[in-house]
């Protein structure tokens, strides 16, 4: 059985809360081949071990925790290497932009592939190009300002993509908030939901190997603009823990662009 680590370790962090402040919460994160062979047995959604590299912005981590999943919190990036992804199903990577995981980005591709799934959580970059996420799985953050700055209820979301397990039984009311401005995603990803004013991706979702990736940049604190519901967040991670099979006609970035640019 997966035993979590126990390591918790500080990090600087703004958070995001009152709606009045008109406010994004800004992280800077921390500082910081050949993909490697994982062998990752199968678990269920109840027993599923999650990683979050990163900050909690309030009580992201308790919420998680409370949907039945078992959390373990990390800083510091070298927890995330090969023989420790071993120990998780999930591997969250939250409010981090580039410079602090590029190193460890062959043994989280090794992971997804393997098995493993990756949940690219809100990266709160400025014109950047993620370095730690999966060859096809390219994630530009354009700005970490949302679409229509500073009134933080117009970063709402839209599903485009009914059909995907993660959606399929969601409505708009249920997402969480489209809190970056999001440019062109790798070829690996559907797009299942766009921010409402400006059409670029709020979350999406590919598979590689026998692993799972999702992309959203919304927020699970419940204190957030717009946390989202926990039917939202519980077919997020029910997807990334279990997985089902990916509809066969999936909605892609490049037929968006052309549908909301």
């Amino acid at each position: 059985m997966r035993r979590p680590l126990s390591r918790l370790l500080p990090v600087f962090a703004l958070l995001l809360i009152a709606a009045s402040a008109h406010a994004k919460t800004l992280s800077t994160g921390i500082d910081t081949g050949r993909t490697p062979t994982i062998s990752l047995p199968h678990y269920p959604a109840s027993t599923c071990h999650v990683l979050w590299y990163g900050v909690d912005t309030g009580n992201e981590i308790a919420r998680i925790t409370g949907l039945g999943m078992v959390v373990t919190q990390t800083t510091n990036p070298t927890d995330v290497n090969a023989a420790n992804l071993a120990n998780y199903n999930v591997l969250v990577v939250a409010y981090t932009p580039p410079g602090f995981l590029g190193a460890s980005q062959a043994d989280i591709e090794g992971f997804v592939n393997a098995g493993g799934a990756l949940l690219i959580h809100q990266p709160n970059a400025n014109s950047a190009v993620l370095d730690y996420v999966p060859t096809g799985f390219e994630v530009t953050i354009t700005s970490n300002a949302w679409c229509n700055f500073p009134d933080p209820l117009s970063a709402q979301g839209h599903i485009v993509n009914g059909a995907h397990p993660i959606t399929s039984a969601l409505t708009d009311a249920d997402l969480s908030g489209a809190f970056d401005l999001v440019g062109p995603l790798g070829a690996g990803y559907s797009v299942l939901a766009v921010d409402v004013a400006c059409g670029d991706p709020s979350l999406a979702a590919g598979t590689l190997g026998s692993g799972r990736v999702v992309f959203e940049d919304g927020n699970v604190n419940t204190a957030a603009f717009i946390p989202g519901t926990d039917r939202y967040w519980s077919s997020v991670f029910d997807w990334l823990c279990n997985g089902t099979p990916t509809p066969a006609h999936p909605v892609t970035w490049g037929q968006l662009k052309s549908s909301y640019r």
